[in-house]
């Protein structure tokens, strides 16, 4: 390993759950001693504590990019535009995925783009790797053989937010339209709210941008939503709760990283066992549930199990 460090540019041009996976490969690059900058979308730009990185660069373009004088690019997108910039900035050393024979002409157009690839299966990987030993795989050659991605809250969570704020001592439910994009109606949802807040106290959040959701939500329950219209007070809730409720999304993710129980919903479909495996909360004490049959009073179960420490299998 050389003796100067590396200054290092991870590129994810993705949602806020994907950006969240690469948590530990950058606590893994700050305890190497590599500077580090990051590019992300305006709508993830504040998904991390504003300490995590030497530079933030929202959608900043190569010239800008080019003139920080990064020594890697670890490409941690499936978007070609992240390849393609990388590439226009003169980044020396550029690392990325390619998809071997699953997608051989993009595997030949990355392999082009960047001077070294890390093999990726083209669909969910039947091995059922987590996304972020995934991601942790491009730093691999700065990092040595020997490391390995932390599950550890205490070294992931500051790099997520930037203080620790006061704990709740309630069970914090996300209200989002993505439980129907994965199969839930709204009646399982205020199902499992009422049976929640039966047995605990029961904070209920969403983004300011699900309002009409919330709004279904609440003339259905008569239990307010809190809106919020920026991520760090978003984030911290979800880091001072007792226990998080949440499909596959950025909340869930958030209380992976930070640290905070969860009960995890995934959608009911063939891949469930693989998608769980690959999206489940990385660092944090877990339940995980699939949203079929009684999956509502499951899941109601799971929070306390998870609170008294019991452990089952969950089906729905």
């Amino acid at each position: 390993m050389p003796d100067t460090s590396p200054s290092v540019l991870i590129v994810r041009l993705d949602a806020i759950g994907d950006a969240l996976a690469l948590t530990p490969l950058v606590a893994a690059l700050r305890a190497r001693g590599c500077g580090v900058g990051i590019v992300l979308r305006t709508v993830n730009a504040q998904v991390f504590a504003p300490g995590a990185f030497d530079r933030i660069h929202v959608e900043d373009g190569a010239r800008a990019i080019a003139a920080f004088g990064y020594t890697h690019a670890l490409v941690a997108t499936e978007d070609p535009r992240g390849y393609k910039l990388a590439a226009a900035a003169r980044i020396p050393v550029r690392i990325g995925f390619d998809n071997g024979w699953g997608k051989p002409l993009k595997t030949l157009w990355v392999r082009r783009i960047c001077t070294r690839t890390v093999r990726r299966t083209a669909g969910l990987d039947a091995r059922a790797p987590h996304e972020a030993a995934v991601l942790y795989e491009l730093g691999r050659s700065i990092l040595g053989p020997v490391a390995e991605p932390s599950r550890d809250p205490r070294v992931l969570r500051p790099l997520v937010i930037e203080s620790d704020p006061p704990a709740d001592s309630r069970v914090v439910l996300q209200v989002t339209d993505k439980w129907e994009r994965l199969g839930a109606p709204l009646s399982g949802l205020t199902d499992l709210a009422a049976r929640i807040a039966a047995r605990h106290g029961l904070r209920a959040i969403a983004a300011a941008r699900e309002s009409p959701y919330a709004d279904r939500f609440s003339a259905a329950t008569g239990i307010p939503v809190e809106r919020f219209t920026a991520l760090p007070p978003w984030k911290a809730a979800i880091a001072a709760a007792r226990v998080v409720v949440a499909p596959d999304s950025g909340a869930l993710h958030v209380a992976g990283m930070t640290g905070t129980p969860t009960v995890a919903l995934f959608a009911a479909t063939p891949e469930f066992r693989l998608q769980s495996a690959r999206w489940a909360p990385w660092a944090a004490p877990h339940r995980i549930v699939a949203m079929d049959g009684a999956w509502p009073t499951v899941a109601a179960d799971a929070v306390g199990d998870l609170l008294s420490g019991r452990r089952r299998i969950y089906t729905g």
